[in-house]
């Protein structure tokens, strides 16, 4: 297959499975979030969780958003409990972003309680294609968080 057309058929199969990942995924995804929680802010506190304490250079980079937006959704997470700043005490310009207990307990609640449009969704499937599906996503991120 030529190049042009490679690409061309690929385009038009991430456009047609995009309607039923917002229905299956993201729709019900965003309706399970609550306490103010945007998808964004989510993928913040998800970060934290998973890096441990960034800088806002560091934790702006790791969700792609522009520093600017950043500083505005860590002072929303600050406000709403779900993050705290830290500063260095051997210098006093260095602030690293922390969550909180607050934020870890949301992301447990939200991951045992609230996730069972998604257990519903899962369970639905067979063996084989929850297999495949698991593998799809492990494909997807190792491919789309590869640095450009």
């Amino acid at each position: 297959m030529e190049h042009r057309e490679e690409i061309r058929k690929i385009q038009e199969t991430l456009l047609g499975v995009l309607p039923v990942w917002n229905y299956k995924i993201e729709k019900p995804f965003k309706q399970l979030l609550d306490e103010g929680v945007s998808l964004e802010m989510y993928y913040c506190i998800r970060t934290l969780q998973w890096h441990g304490p960034l800088t806002m250079t560091e934790l702006a980079h790791l969700v792609k958003m522009p520093k600017q937006q950043m500083t505005k959704m860590v002072n929303r997470l600050v406000e709403q409990g779900f993050a705290k700043r830290i500063y260095d005490p051997s210098d006093r310009r260095v602030i690293k972003i922390e969550i909180t207990n607050n934020a870890q307990k949301y992301i447990d609640r939200f991951l045992t309680q609230d996730a069972e449009c998604f257990q519903k969704l899962l369970e639905q499937m067979s063996e084989t294609d929850r297999s495949d599906f698991m593998q799809a996503i492990r494909t997807l991120m190792r491919i789309l968080y590869k640095r450009p």
